[in-house]
């Protein structure tokens, strides 16, 4: 095996065990279905929503990571909302790319089952139970890829030698599996309360620990992926309200902890439906050992738009200027008119 062909070997070894081995979302509760299968349950509205995120973007190649997704509730009595709404349906699709011509390529498709238990008559505790069956597929694009035995020593790179290792690699799709719970203590209103909701969630992702291996003399079990998710929402003044949020995920013996807050100020409009009541938040995060977020986030009535940008803090900032990265969020909501929420 020449240097080449082992150096590469190499990196699509590491590729697969190193942490990042699944996509990250900065907007972690914008990704609902990625974050947690049992909140297709909180959704008591028809929603669609797409994130874009390109990680690294200094470097001449980032990662590229798309996802898009809808809810559909489901309504005992679709007029007495909230107290008839007891889980929903959700589909995903999303794309993980990287390489110079975009040769690594994962896609995924996922659908969600949410079911609601309501703790109490007045529906201010409920939980939330979640599963997800989907499939990933992992490709890659040999064709522009050059390989050690292509080099003549006289000539140089000869595209005319066949690389002898394309025939090691093979694309490769499987089934996954994923379920979640999710506890959400979410009072009516009330002027003089200081709390306004708490939640606090666990998933599991790959839970049949699928092969993803592109090599085919080899296996390579995905690990389990489990993350907690949690925050609880204050009201500060009057139209002001601030979040402390946390998401940790684990995954083959390495751990990633997020911790930030955010600041919300919601406000009227007495001349248009879709503005009639809306919010505007910016917020700040900590990825440990890993990057500084910032975010500024706009919801409707009818939409939400989000926007933020993670400066990178690890030692790898040195060697690709800042390699910093950043996040675009749009979410569509069908409602009757139904003031914005404020979930985390």
């Amino acid at each position: 095996m020449n240097v080449v062909r082992f150096g590469w070997l190499l990196i699509v070894f590491f590729a697969f065990q190193a942490n990042g081995q699944d996509a990250v979302f900065s907007q972690f509760y914008n990704s609902t279905l990625y974050l947690n299968p049992a909140m297709a349950a909180i959704e008591d509205d028809l929603y669609f929503s797409t994130n874009h995120r390109k990680q690294w973007n200094s470097l001449v190649h980032p990662y590229t990571t798309t996802q898009a997704s809808i809810i559909v509730p489901f309504h005992e009595n679709k007029h007495i909302k909230p107290f008839g709404h007891y889980g929903g349906l959700g589909l995903s699709i999303y794309t993980d790319m990287a390489g110079e011509n975009n040769n690594f390529k994962t896609t995924g498709v996922n659908g969600n089952f949410g079911y609601n238990l309501y703790l109490d008559k007045d529906h201010v505790h409920v939980v939330s139970l979640g599963l997800q069956v989907g499939f990933i597929q992992k490709r890659i694009d040999t064709s522009t890829l050059t390989w050690g035995n292509q080099y003549d020593p006289y000539v140089g790179f000869n595209a005319n030698i066949a690389p002898s290792e394309v025939l090691e690699f093979q694309n490769r799709a499987f089934m996954d599996v994923g379920s979640g719970i999710f506890w959400w203590y979410n009072p009516l209103p009330n002027q003089d309360r200081v709390i306004l909701s708490i939640n606090s969630g666990i998933s599991a992702a790959h839970m049949n620990n699928p092969n993803e291996s592109l090599l085919d003399f080899e296996k390579n079990r995905l690990p389990l992926l489990y993350k907690y998710h949690g925050g609880i929402l204050f009201k500060i003044a009057h139209h002001w309200t601030a979040s402390i949020n946390t998401l940790v995920a684990m995954q083959n013996k390495t751990t990633q902890g997020n911790f930030g807050s955010y600041i919300s100020y919601r406000f009227f409009s007495m001349n248009s439906d879709t503005f009639a009541e809306s919010i505007f938040r910016v917020g700040g995060w900590y990825r440990v050992k890993d990057a500084a977020i910032l975010l500024a986030e706009f919801e409707t009535t009818k939409f939400k738009l989000s926007f933020s940008y993670d400066m990178n803090t690890s030692n790898f900032r040195y060697q690709s200027r800042g390699a910093s990265t950043y996040e675009l969020f749009l979410g569509f909501r069908i409602t009757s008119h139904a003031p914005p929420k404020s979930r985390y």
